[in-house]
């Protein structure tokens, strides 16, 4: 993957394309990537009265997997950009597929299904079999990869664990074997798998007899005794967001709490990376949870809810952050191209941006999205050429008449219920279901601007004259 080139860090986006495509009423799903220069997201289309469930891509293969929506799903591959189907996978998932996943070589596709099975199963797509499966009962997965080096090794996380699973072969024999990685305390500490299992105050003098473990004091055998901790000996775990392969066959793990972790592909080794502070001027961040993170040469791109994508750089326990990219809404989701030329971004609402790196790297905006819950909508008087719609999360849009493009919008990060233009003045007012009032500059209908809020009453803001 191509580093960003010095200089190229910007703290507000470059002019996004004019009149991108819109997105409305479809429901999040992150974007993936199939052939340069192609972007594939998913859209909630029905196909023979069935919704489309989550997607995965096969870059050598050039084909797609996406999973439908009803009872007893089935998993589709179809190639692109022919988009001819090429076989349907059936396996005893009742429910729904929550996670796909495609190894880097050959021909295995990875599956994670919801409850009541909570299933992993490994399939050979291209004969229609399934390899072997292993069910976890009660166990929710968020991401699942494999090892881009290595496609014996897949890892699964979920924001209180993270799992690497082996694929052992044998002949035609396949079996999936686990090994979880022991995550740090929310301190950043690692905690002594002794203490936990043995009293914390040991007899000195040996002739009372062998130190029992907690379980046989307690009494318990078999896995009662291999799972039991005292209620005041329980850990409060860091709870991972993202994971992603290097290189290296090592896994970065971004947590909730803003920690860093490093994990060896051979032993499972964690490491807490340190971040190399600097000075912090007035006004900026300095607290980071990460949301997605993608791998490239020497360090990370990663991004939280902030708005931003920052660059990490990496040297050897420790890391320097820095800022890459301002986004209009928190980005949820990033992927490289196949070629590794153009990152691609896609917000929480689903809008989509690509980022071409070069000697004069370009950010524009693929595909923009509206959740399509309208609320309320007005005209901006005097007169006939715009008007504004309100969402139900607060997006305040301003729209043109005639073709219908979106001239710029504003989010007012806060549910909504109704708004009103004044008719005599290019302004409008908002109200929240908190009780709040927004009054809005409409000057340039190109730039919506927050001027005044006023709080009115702990109840709703139901209606605006």
């Amino acid at each position: 993957p191509l580093q960003p080139r010095a200089g190229v860090q910007h703290s507000s986006p470059l002019p996004p394309r004019e009149t991108p495509p819109m997105a409305q009423g479809r429901e999040r799903e992150d974007v993936t990537s199939t052939v340069n220069p192609t972007v594939s997201v998913r859209c909630g289309v029905h196909r023979q009265a069935t919704d489309s469930g989550v997607v995965a891509t096969n870059i050598p293969y050039e084909v797609v997997a996406f999973s439908d929506r009803r009872l007893r799903p089935l998993i589709y591959i179809y190639s692109f950009p022919g988009l001819t189907r090429r076989t349907k996978l059936k396996g005893n998932v009742l429910l729904d597929y929550t996670l796909l996943s495609f190894s880097y070589c050959g021909t295995y596709l990875a599956s994670y299904s919801s409850l009541p099975e909570f299933e992993l199963t490994l399939w050979n797509w291209e004969s229609n079999v399934i390899l072997c499966k292993k069910s976890q009962p009660g166990v929710d997965v968020s991401y699942m990869t494999f090892n881009p080096m290595n496609w014996h090794q897949l890892c699964l996380s979920s924001s209180s664990a993270v799992t690497v699973w082996t694929i052992e072969r044998s002949n035609q024999e396949h079996y999936l074997r686990p090994k979880s990685v022991k995550l740090p305390v929310e301190g950043g500490e690692f905690y002594n798998e002794m203490e936990v299992i043995f009293p914390e105050s040991l007899p000195k003098d040996p002739i009372y007899g062998p130190v029992l473990p907690l379980s046989a004091i307690a009494g318990l055998v078999n896995e009662d005794a291999e799972t039991f901790r005292p209620r005041d000996d329980l850990y409060l775990t860091l709870h991972p967001t993202m994971h992603c392969w290097t290189s290296t066959n090592d896994l970065y793990i971004g947590c909730e709490e803003g920690q860093l972790l490093m994990v060896s592909g051979e032993n499972l080794k964690v490491t807490l990376l340190t971040k190399i502070e600097e000075k912090i001027s007035p006004g900026q961040r300095h607290l980071f949870s990460p949301v997605t993170m993608v791998y490239q040469k020497g360090g990370l791109i990663a991004s939280g809810i902030d708005g931003y994508v920052y660059s990490f750089t990496m040297k050897d326990t420790s890391y320097k952050m820095e800022e890459f990219l301002v986004v209009d809404e928190p980005v949820e989701h990033l992927m490289f191209s196949p070629s590794y030329k153009m990152l691609l971004i896609q917000t929480e609402k689903g809008s989509v941006y690509i980022y071409t790196f070069g000697e004069e790297p370009t950010f524009e905006k693929a595909l923009e999205a509206c959740d399509g819950r309208f609320q309320s909508t007005d005209f901006i008087t005097p007169g006939n050429v715009h008007f504004l719609t309100l969402t139900e999360s607060g997006e305040v849009c301003a729209w043109n008449i005639e073709d219908g493009t979106c001239i710029s919008r504003i989010y007012l990060n806060t549910p909504a219920n109704v708004l009103v233009c004044s008719p005599s003045s290019l302004s409008a007012a908002v109200g929240t279901q908190d009780g709040c009032v927004f009054f809005l500059d409409l000057r340039t209908t190109t730039s919506l601007k927050v001027v005044h809020r006023a709080f009115l009453s702990e109840s709703s803001v139901q209606h605006l004259l």
